[in-house]
């Protein structure tokens, strides 16, 4: 047998020593690297080190950024405020008309303009827009630091999260996403032993073959402790989530409505146009929407007749004064709330005395951090009858609270372009503190009379499930509703307003 000095490793994890010996400290991509082989390959060689206290794993996350197509274009060609600038030192004015015959997306010139008002660049009047020379080195200096800032970020690195980055990510011209940060390094007791390290083969079971071998210096024979229990299997039970979720639903139908259900990928025209959104608004920017690539739009109407497409428009032209685009309208997305569906189902009802709901998935392009995801699940419903009032809907809200044990809810004022008036309700969580979760309002007649309802009130209402969730389960993190880890499934367990209603399976 070898010498008691030397220590023996198998093979892969001799190699993944000798490199940690030598260089202390390295990520665990470049560890991979290093051997040729892929992270998720090295991840049990480096658990079972660890294990025999050779290094540390060291976890955290981080968030990168990296240059979006948006901004990798405007570094070809100019930033959208930079562009018109140039424009202007050559006219010294331009009228509403000229601005827009100079070829520019509508969103990038809002942007632009915006950007010379705030630099004090340009002065905005009934009849256009009028440069200020003596504040154009303004521009160029704010120009030129967000290009630079933009250089850094051509390959993906951590973001920085300084004002000008911020910046850039309400732009979208970086995209940031969270990722995990493995680093390995070396314990003071593999330093000690690093001298004495020799590769060995590891025999887990003891076969003729290996008792007739005549040297077994180079082998390590893996020790089993046959007193330990094997494992217990765990009935399979439902995710605390679907739990919850499931809960939601069982409250909205004692409460007296009915479940309804609608497309994940919409038109336009249901999710926006006949809400009474203009086309304009900032809410249908490309980032801020799941676009079907290659979708273009649909020449069908998705099942509304000519004669609510025409009421849309003339609403739309009557009281937002702008042309209304059909194309725009008939374009394809991935839905970004579920009020959606509540309209569909008032063209479809028409007048009447109902409540009904949707409980389901909406999309929205969001970089996932603890409180946001672009995939998460709203809570829609509708009230409709002659005599429904805001009050009622303040109620609904109540009522919906109390059965969820969220305690007390707080109201104040808001504004959604398809409700007046409106209100955010706001609950408590225990780490957040107070958050919104209950908006809603009564529905406006310029949504209502397209439709076909005239002399009805509608209260309607978009509850965020997933921001619920974390107040009853205590979490602040919203990734973690999502999780598919066995071992959390099986310890997180719902609030014991959901057990006490039979959500537990």
């Amino acid at each position: 047998m070898g010498s008691p000095s030397v220590v023996k490793l198998p093979p892969r994890l001799y190699d993944i020593a000798v490199l940690l010996a030598r260089f202390r400290s390295l990520p665990v991509s470049e560890l991979a690297v290093a051997l040729g082989r892929r992270e998720q390959d090295v991840m049990r060689d480096l658990a079972e080190l660890e294990a025999r206290g050779f290094i540390r794993v060291l976890r955290r996350e981080v968030r990168v950024a990296e240059v979006s197509d948006s901004g990798r274009r405007y570094l070809d060609v100019g930033l959208p405020e930079e562009r018109l600038v140039e424009v202007l030192l050559k006219t010294g004015r331009l009228s509403f008309s000229d601005l827009r015959g100079l070829g520019m997306a509508e969103d990038e010139l809002n942007a632009a303009i915006g950007i010379l008002r705030r630099c004090g660049v340009a002065e905005i009047g009934r009849e256009g827009i009028t440069l200020k020379s003596e504040r154009v080195r303004a521009l160029n200096e704010y120009v030129e630091r967000v290009k630079g800032r933009l250089r850094e970020y051509l390959s993906p690195r951590e973001f920085k999260d300084e004002e000008i980055d911020r910046e850039l990510r309400r732009r979208g011209l970086i995209s940031v996403r969270e990722v995990k940060d493995l680093r390995v390094e070396a314990t003071e007791v593999l330093l000690s032993v690093a001298s004495s390290l020799t590769r060995g083969e590891v025999v887990t079971v003891v076969t003729p073959e290996v008792i007739s071998l005549s040297n077994w210096d180079h082998i390590e024979f893996k020790p089993f402790d046959l007193s330990v229990e094997p494992p217990k299997l765990r009935l399979a039970r439902k995710h605390f989530f679907v739990d919850i979720i499931d809960y939601m639903r069982e409250v909205m139908v004692s409460l007296g409505f009915e479940e309804v259900k609608g497309p994940h990928v919409e038109l336009e025209l249901w999710n926006f146009d006949v809400l009474f959104v203009p086309q304009y608004h900032p809410s249908r920017r490309p980032t801020d929407v799941y676009r079907i690539k290659g979708g273009g739009q649909v020449a069908v109407l998705g099942g509304a007749p000519v004669s609510l497409v025409n009421e849309v428009k003339r609403y739309h032209e009557a009281f937002a004064g702008y042309t209304w685009d059909q194309e725009k309208a008939l374009r394809l997305i991935l839905r970004t709330h579920c009020t959606a569906v509540s309209v569909r189902t008032l063209f479809e009802r028409g007048e009447g005395e109902y409540r009904v709901f949707t409980i389901d998935r909406v999309f929205r392009p969001d970089t996932p951090d603890p409180t946001h995801l672009m995939e998460f699940h709203q809570l829609d419903g509708i009230m409709v009858g002659r005599n429904i009032s805001f009050k009622d809907l303040l109620q609904f809200f109540r009522e919906f609270a109390r059965a969820l044990g969220l305690g007390e809810v707080r109201f104040k004022p808001a504004y959604f372009p398809f409700t007046e008036p409106s209100v955010e309700g706001y609950v408590k969580h225990p780490k957040l503190g107070w958050v919104e979760v209950l908006p809603g309002g009564m529905f406006r007649r310029q949504v209502l009379e397209p439709l076909g309802l005239h002399g009805y009130n509608v209260a309607a209402w978009g509850i965020g499930v997933d921001r619920i969730a974390m107040i009853l389960l205590g979490i602040d993190d919203i990734r973690e509703l999502y999780s598919d880890d066995i071992r959390e499934v099986e310890i997180r367990r719902p609030p014991k307003v959901v057990l006490g209603a039979g959500g537990l399976s």
